[in-house]
């Protein structure tokens, strides 16, 4: 296949947008940093405001694999996928009015914290094991696939791209902290839109507007909205979109460390839920721009589709191909949709980074060898990991990089590991009987299930049907030679129907599977009785799905578990504890000590002893049981 190359005028947008990252870096590791602490380094001081945190939010999982894949499923399956802009947003609502305002009451810094507090620390330990390897896996994956895609319709050097968005990656995350990740995501997430807008604009341009799109679009089959299909084997249908969509979208969101760092970033709960918000908006906006790019890809190729001719080698580099055959006359422009590609890396990449750098701290360099550090010592260290990690997914990048077609496989490995995380948050939120026998089995129980799924569907998939959409070389100004190959007969698996599910309901078959066994294990080894649950770990299930429902029946939802009582004793104790800050902080003011000395009546005589004022000198909890 023939390339197309790079203008100078394109290498220098590309080299300003790694440059501009890198800048980000040391003026926040050199020049607006306080102190070296671990919560300014993964949390920001937890003074971030809205509008950052929103974008910051959108891109971490918008990578590069997401804007070049959207486009191609659309290509290939129709307008389907476009539910997914739906899907994101009830994902965002969701977390913002019930998950993340726990997480904020909680104040951890790992997500997974919370599973030590409500079950024990090997369910901890799993969860945390198990996200520290899908984003391993997945960062390697977002550095080098893209990579692969441009070098091969660009003529860019693959290793240049991996080593480029790797080292800036590593040195911005780790020098500048979060306000850095948050900063620059900022940053690409602009490049971004702006890369979409310029190939979505230029391509109404060359096809003749919108009419012309959709007309030759609909004629191709690939506009579709309509799949009510019950079977779960099917591709998308809105079930699988709205249902399982969403619950893959709210593993991420609610439950993915990277996420909820985001939350913990914020200066309030209520700038938290404005960011989700804002999100929920943005993320569908990127969705919709980017499957309408496969609209117009199709369009443009519905008489000659490249891949069919041999013009590209895998599906994912129809847009970059479209890009330099559409856009490579007009300098500049290519280079903004490089720099658009190169931001969806740079953005997974470095939330990666210090995501991963939080959670081996707090869960495994602190939790399992039961040190205790300072946080400046803290924040050093974590900064060393984040060196180390970013050096480690290069390298692992050199490996995937001889995968070859298990490519897709690794990719699927993300949905497959991140069910089960959801559940056992889901069983320990809501399932006050659930202990901790029930959290670890129905943890790993999903996780079994899941793998078995997903290795039956990759040893079996020569045998399900393809559901790609007809595609045509009718029109191609060189003779085409469609080679059919014969394949002998294929003994047919007994459980390929099992396997062929739609990989959107991964999920949920991956938390119902954990409530299942979570629950049953639970109920087989002494569940828990409501007085044993800290209420404060707990989400009232009838209280956040179904809150018209009559007072009786959301007691009956609520286990037992007496949450009245406990926000009372909450509210009671926030207002000691406000009362007491205010205090102390005036007592610095007058260098008065910590303990509060009341005024002594004017020395009384009992007999011949002088009054002892010494029994009026009052700790600060006494002086403030005096006041409530």
């Amino acid at each position: 296949m023939a390339t197309r190359t790079l203008s100078a005028v394109d290498y220098v947008l590309l080299v300003i947008l790694l440059l501009s990252s890198a800048v980000i870096g040391v003026i926040f590791g050199f020049f607006k940093s306080k102190k070296s602490s671990a919560k300014e380094f993964l949390l920001a001081d937890g003074g971030m405001g809205v509008l950052p945190t929103a974008l910051s939010i959108m891109v971490s999982f918008l990578s590069a694999v997401t804007l070049l894949g959207t486009p191609s499923e659309v290509y290939l399956f129709g307008t389907m996928y476009c539910y997914q802009a739906i899907s994101w947003t009830i994902a965002s609502t969701v977390t913002a009015l019930v998950f993340m305002p726990k997480f904020r009451e909680m104040n951890c810094t790992s997500a997974y914290e919370y599973l030590e507090r409500r079950f024990d620390r090997a369910v901890r330990t799993c969860a945390s094991l198990t996200f520290s390897s899908f984003m391993l896996i997945y960062m390697a994956i977002v550095l080098y696939a893209p990579a692969l895609a441009l070098s091969q319709t660009t003529g860019l050097n693959i290793w240049l791209s991996v080593v480029s968005i790797g080292v800036i990656c590593t040195f911005y995350s780790s020098v500048g902290g979060m306000k850095a990740v948050i900063w620059t995501d900022v940053l690409q997430a602009l490049v971004i839109l702006v890369g979409l807008l310029a190939a979505i604009i230029q391509g109404l341009i060359t096809l003749g507007g919108f009419g012309n799109v959709f007309s030759i679009a609909s004629k191709g089959g690939r506009i579709e909205f309509d799949s009510i299909s019950p079977d779960p084997r099917t591709r998308h249908t809105i079930w699988s979109l709205l249902i399982g969509g969403t619950l893959n979208s709210l593993s991420t969101y609610g439950f993915n460390q990277t996420q909820v760092q985001r939350y913990m970033c914020v200066r309030s709960t209520r700038g938290a839920k404005q960011a989700l918000f804002i999100n929920a908006f943005g993320a569908a906006i990127v969705i919709i721009f980017s499957s309408f790019i496969g609209v117009i890809l199709y369009a443009y190729y519905a008489g000659c589709d490249p891949l069919t001719a041999k013009k590209v080698s895998d599906v994912d580099q129809i847009f970059p191909y479209f890009v330099m055959e559409v856009l490579s006359d007009k300098p500049g422009l290519p280079g903004v949709f490089l720099a658009c590609i190169f931001s969806g890396s740079l953005s997974t990449i470095s939330s990666g980074l210090n995501s991963l750098a939080a959670v081996i701290i707090e869960d495994v360099y602190k939790g399992l060898m039961g040190r205790q550090l300072t946080d400046q010592r803290q924040g050093l260290i974590s900064k060393f990991f984040s060196v180390i990690l970013g050096a480690f997914v290069m390298l692992l990048t050199y490996v995937v990089s001889y995968l070859g077609s298990v490519l897709n496989a690794a990719l699927s490995l993300f949905g497959v590991l991140s069910g089960p995380i959801m559940g056992v948050f889901f069983l320990g939120f809501f399932f006050p009987q659930a202990n901790r026998h029930g959290g670890l089995v129905g943890f790993l129980a999903s996780l079994a299930l899941q793998f078995w799924i997903f290795l039956g569907a990759q040893i079996t998939k020569n045998q399900m049907p393809s559901v790609r959409l007809p595609l045509s070389v009718n029109n191609c100004p060189d003779p085409v030679n469609i080679t059919t190959i014969i394949s002998p007969p294929i003994k047919r698996d007994p459980l390929i129907d099992f396997y062929s599910v739609s990989y959107m309901w991964y999920t949920p078959i991956a938390v119902l599977t954990v409530l299942i066994v979570g629950l049953i294990v639970s109920y087989l080894t002494h569940p828990l009785k409501p007085n044993e649950v800290d209420p404060k770990l707990l989400i009232p299930i009838g209280d956040a799905c179904c809150c018209c429902l009559p007072k009786r029946i959301r007691d009956f939802l609520r286990c037992g578990v007496d949450y009245e009582n406990y926000k009372e004793k909450d509210t009671y104790e926030s207002e000691i504890q406000m009362t007491a800050t205010q205090m102390f902080d005036t007592n610095k003011k007058h260098s008065f000590s910590s303990n509060v000395v009341l005024p002594a009546p004017s020395a009384p005589k009992i007999g011949d002893e002088p009054y002892d004022n010494s029994a009026m000198i009052l700790t600060d909890e006494e002086f403030l049981k005096t006041r409530f």
